[in-house]
């Protein structure tokens, strides 16, 4: 509906029958209205909890919007606050409607639960550097067969980064079309190696919940608080709220002092909130003296609150 007044403003009159119920301005923007339709034609929709998992296009996706949807692209980490997107659920959505899901991996692959097959991920990337621990330069891209007829017809958008011919390249001439950065390719191989050497990736992604843990519980003990506790926070950020009597700019400057780069949020969660990475080859040796420093921090900026709650007291 539309009329006078704000989306909370109540200014427009309407007629409703007994049973029935209103939804808000702000979930029909959330859920889009081709859900709330499909609710209203008696689609049957899956048991969603809160905070709901798809957002406003997965549940379009879960109402049957059926040929609304080429193509669905998705990050399996979201590192503004460190939490994975439900791969699994939007690919076995995607899968029943033959629309084709795309995963960026670039900060899961290493450390996360990454499975193409089982996820029904049709175009999954990533990159070099993260958790796979070379530098950056070099992408990758896996590619369902079933895509490639898809695509066959499709126009490219982009000169350089052009899937057909890239596939054409390496199928009939075993070359790239344009010269690669050689060096980040030995230096991926590489880390490969390395990644192999340490038990693969299984082993690689004990490492990291480990390491990822160890931080929390220390962070936790020091007074911080987790943003999220979902059982889908990743094993390599972690978005913490700060404990009263410390600032971000304090705690940004003690860290820079000491040696480390703490990470500022963003948005709403900027005045109070901060992100802590255990990303790439760290060394235990590192993440002890982190710890040390953060504690180092934290404790003298107690106990400065702690002084000045005195000192008024005796004014």
């Amino acid at each position: 509906m539309s009329g006078p007044g704000s989306s909370t403003s109540d200014s427009v009159p309407i007629w409703a029958s007994d049973g029935e119920y209103v939804v808000n301005a702000k979930a029909t923007r959330r859920f889009g209205r081709e859900a709330l339709d499909a609710i209203n034609r008696g689609a049957q929709l899956p048991a969603i909890h809160e905070p709901a998992p798809y957002g406003s296009y997965g549940m379009r996706l879960a109402a049957g919007a059926q040929g609304e949807f080429a193509g669905v692209a998705m990050i399996q980490h979201e590192t503004s606050v460190g939490l994975l997107n439900p791969v699994g659920e939007i690919g076995r959505l995607c899968r029943a409607r033959e629309i084709t899901l795309i995963v960026d991996a670039v900060s899961a692959l290493g450390a996360e639960d990454v499975d193409v097959v089982r996820d029904h991920v049709d175009i999954c990337y990533s990159s070099a550097n993260k958790c796979l621990h070379s530098v950056s330069g070099v992408s990758f891209l896996c590619v369902a067969p079933r895509v490639w007829a898809r695509i066959a017809d499709v126009a490219p958008r982009v000169y350089y980064l052009d899937m057909l011919r890239t596939r054409r390249y390496l199928q009939e001439l075993r070359q790239t079309p344009f010269t690669p950065a050689v060096s980040s390719f030995f230096a991926l191989e590489t880390a490969l190696d390395e990644l192999a050497e340490q038990g693969g990736v299984p082993a690689r992604r004990e490492q990291y919940r480990k390491r990822n843990l160890r931080i929390r519980r220390v962070l936790a003990d020091l007074g911080f608080e987790s943003y999220t506790n979902t059982g889908r926070e990743s094993h390599t950020i972690s978005t913490m709220r700060l404990p009263d009597g410390l600032s971000v700019e304090g705690l940004y400057a003690g860290m820079k002092e000491r040696g480390f780069i703490i990470y500022r949020c963003k948005g709403d969660l900027s005045e109070r909130h901060v992100q802590v990475a255990n990303m790439g080859e760290l060394s235990d040796a590192t993440i002890d003296a982190f710890l040390a420093a953060i504690t180092e921090v934290a404790r003298a900026a107690r106990a400065t609150e702690r002084s000045g709650r005195q000192s008024l007291k005796s004014v």
